[in-house]
């Protein structure tokens, strides 16, 4: 340790004993307990913090939530430290006035200097910290970033808040700092730069603190509770508990119980061998009081917030949140993983796969929300990962750390905030290629797919995985039927992947062992995807497949849109897959959800969010089903639409909120009745190269731009039938739009006031 005093000596021999030389860089409770020495409590006030994740043997949490989401973290990186933080307050001002806060902090900076009083040197937007600093006998230095490579040799530590840096140079030098023995503290507000950072390895914060094995995540707040700062390391009690649980839990007393319970939870702050330790004693603890598994028949209901937690619902939250945040190695199997998402066979051979992979990213028409336009790519590889066992990918050094995700799991979506469970609240784990060999894990096993970050311009390259069995995948225009159906099909992983040039469906193997025309099966989905792209005037081959994965319980809805669009596991599953059901009857969900996909906010109306979409319903039944829409759902056969109409104007006309939904679409459908599909695909076409300068930027100009663009697309003045509809319009759309001649006799023209 570098340069520290007797009285810092006798601190440290007090709370944590001096560190040995292996000590200093590694991971242990002693420096936790350092760092955290001052205890306390700070309040978040109007600061929300965001998530850390630690994905390396060599980063520890700090401080934790309520919900044990980590918001303050550190690291070892080469000879150096680092302290993340998931908020600027901590270092801008607003935890400092807060005592236990400020002990934080000073420690903190001990701690990464590696001395009782380090030199410290700080970001130049750093004033008010260098004013406290000082006041308590630290040498501070405010260093301009064009300066940075000049002065960092004369400090101990480093400083800054992260999103503030942008220059590629300036986190070279930072790292390169660290790697030689400096220490860093950074600190950002994660989820306030989602949108600036589609591909979230790019954002400044995670250039300076992944080598150090913490990942500032894009999404997610922290909880408001206060936040403790504790010396003591969370979970100490954990396996006590988990083993007290175990042997007596039929014999215990309502408090006694709920206390194990509650020591119980506090697992979830384990690390290194001690969370292996508490593992294997939660998998005694299972066996021993009968195995944790949520099921559509026996589903587990979660205590609300302020309930007390029962022990199944501890022990599912429990290894949801290890399965989530442990690094890799330290996973294990989940035993309700048999049930679902499925068994893999003890005898099913652990294989080394070589792949090519297309590493160009083609994405989808920006602002469609719906889509997830600017998601990552998912590359299917036709490999499953066993439940809790390890699995390697090995990619291109010149790939590393570019953006690209290992991805275990089809399905991403979270259970956490549902009233029910029928299966555990997670599935889908991700990593970052962040080394020539990644290590991925899920204790619940899954699909093992590649995601391609946004902009990746790349030629195929190849990667080997390494520890998972094969999985049925059929390729369209390359997998041999034969090889299908005689050996393909019957690969043992418990799901699999029917890919094609628009699609790629991800569903249980069940689905697939006796499907004979996967090859007819994807002809009608290329179809499908491509009667879509049709109204909107666009190619499929510019951009990206689609993806459809059927699910046991979704995250929102019946089905959802979004890449990938989800569905249930039900009579839809069993259509996905039958081609000849699927060209003759269609599926008004299906059509539904990727018209969600289509949407453009630029042209949505008031409360059309669940309207537009079926416009793309009626299309590719009516152009490649070969049904009207009277025909299809019941919902727009023509009396139900009278029906609604004269609800509607019979109830006054009120455009909110009764002007949505099903009586919206009717508006729409009256349009295309009277004109055709052509002006719509004209004012699409209009939009999708619209200049941004010339994008509607309030909901007012978006009314107004549609229905000059559509009035101006069908050679008719629509403004009369829109205003008898009730669409506020101003005086200036509607004088443009009467130059047009008139729309006679329109649908409603009968309830238009006189």
């Amino acid at each position: 340790m570098k340069n520290i005093s007797h009285a810092f000596l006798l601190v440290i021999t007090l709370t944590v004993l001096p560190l040995s030389a292996q000590e200093n860089t590694t991971p242990s409770a002693k420096h936790r307990e350092l760092i955290n020495s001052g205890g306390g409590e700070i309040t978040l006030g109007k600061s929300v913090p965001g998530k850390i994740k630690i994905t390396g043997n060599q980063g520890f949490a700090l401080l934790s939530d309520a919900n044990a989401s980590s918001i303050a973290a550190a690291g070892f990186a080469g000879k150096g430290r680092v302290i993340a933080f998931s908020h600027g307050s901590f270092l801008t001002g607003g935890f400092l006035d807060q005592k236990p806060g400020s002990d934080f902090i000073l420690n903190s900076f001990r701690w990464s200097g590696q001395s009782q009083k380090p030199k410290v040197g700080l970001a130049s937007s750093l004033k008010k910290l260098a004013t406290y600093l000082e006041k308590k006998g630290f040498k501070v230095t405010l260093i301009p970033a064009d300066q940075l490579s000049r002065n960092l040799k004369k400090v101990d530590v480093y400083a800054a808040i992260s999103h503030n840096i942008s220059d590629e140079k300036e986190i070279q030098t930072i790292n390169q700092f660290v790697a030689n023995g400096g220490g860093l503290l950074t600190a950002t507000t994660p989820w306030a730069f989602t949108k600036k950072y589609p591909d979230y390895s790019n954002f400044p914060g995670n250039q300076l603190t992944k080598a150090a094995g913490l990942i500032y995540l894009p999404n997610g707040t922290a909880n408001k509770a206060p936040i403790v700062i504790s010396p003591k390391t969370p979970g100490s009690n954990a396996i006590a508990a988990a083993q007290q649980l175990t042997k007596n839990h039929k014999k215990l007393k309502p408090a006694e119980l709920s206390k194990l319970i509650s020591d119980l939870d506090e697992g979830k702050h384990l690390t290194g061998s001690s969370l292996t330790e508490f593992l294997q004693a939660l998998d005694q603890l299972e066996v021993a009081t009968g195995l944790v598994i949520p099921t559509k028949k026996d589903p587990i209901k979660p205590a609300s917030n302020s309930g007390s937690r029962e022990l199944p619902e501890t022990v599912i939250r429990l290894r949801d949140y290890i399965n989530q945040n442990a690094p890799a190695r330290f996973i294990t199997r989940i035993p309700a993983a048999d049930d679902y998402p499925g068994t893999v066979p003890k005898s099913a051979k652990r294989i080394s796969q070589t792949l090519t992979i297309d590493g160009k990213y083609r994405g989808w028409l920006s602002g469609r929300g719906a889509g997830a336009w600017a998601a990552k790519e998912m590359r299917p590889t036709g490999i499953y990962a066993p439940p809790g066992e390890l699995i390697k990918v090995t990619f291109p050094k010149q790939l590393v750390s570019k953006g690209f995700e290992v991805v275990i799991g089809a399905y991403g979506g979270s259970l956490l905030d549902k009233d029910k469970w029928t299966r555990y609240p997670r599935l889908r784990n991700d990593f970052d290629i962040d080394k020539n060999i990644t290590e991925a894990a899920n204790g619940l096993g899954g699909l093992v797919t590649i995601r391609v970050p946004r902009d990746a311009d790349y030629a195929p390259f190849k990667i080997t995985i390494e520890g998972g069995v094969r999985a049925p995948m059929y390729v369209h225009g390359k997998t041999s039927l034969s090889d299908w159906k005689q050996t393909i099909r019957k690969y043992p992983a418990p799901w699999t992947e029917l890919v094609s040039e628009r699609m790629i469906i991800a569903l249980p193997s069940d689905y697939i062992r006796r499907l004979n025309d996967p090859d007819k099966v994807m002809d009608i989905w290329n179809e499908i995807i491509d009667t879509a792209a049709e109204l909107v005037v666009v190619d499929r081959s510019d951009y990206r497949a689609e993806r459809l994965v059927f699910e046991r319980q979704l995250s929102a809805g019946y089905m959802h849109s979004s890449y990938p669009v989800a569905a249930h596991l039900d009579k839809n599953a069993l259509q996905a897959v039958n081609a000849r059901d699927l060209r003759q009857n269609g599926n008004w969900g299906f059509f539904h959800e990727y018209g969600h996909n289509h949407q453009h906010d630029l042209w949505a109306l008031p409360g059309t969010g669940e309207t537009t979409c079926n416009l793309w319903s009626v299309y590719i039944y009516e152009k490649l089903i070969g049904k009207k829409s009277t025909n299809t759902h019941g919902a727009v056969k023509a009396d139900k639409r009278k029906e609604r109409r004269e609800a509607y104007f019979k109830g006054g006309r009120k455009f909110d909120p009764d002007w949505s939904m099903w009586t919206a679409l009717d508006s729409y459908l009256m349009i295309q009745e009277e004109f055709g599909w052509e002006p719509f695909k004209k004012l699409f076409d209009e939009y999708n190269n619209l200049p941004k300068q010339d994008w509607p930027k309030t909901q007012q100009e978006k009314n107004d731009q549609f229905v000059i663009r559509l009035s101006k697309a069908c050679g008719k003045n629509l403004a009369p039938f829109w205003q008898t509809w009730n669409l506020p319009l101003s005086d200036s759309t509607i004088e443009q739009a009467a130059s047009l001649p008139d729309w006679e006799n329109h649908p409603v023209e009968k309830y238009a006031k006189p």
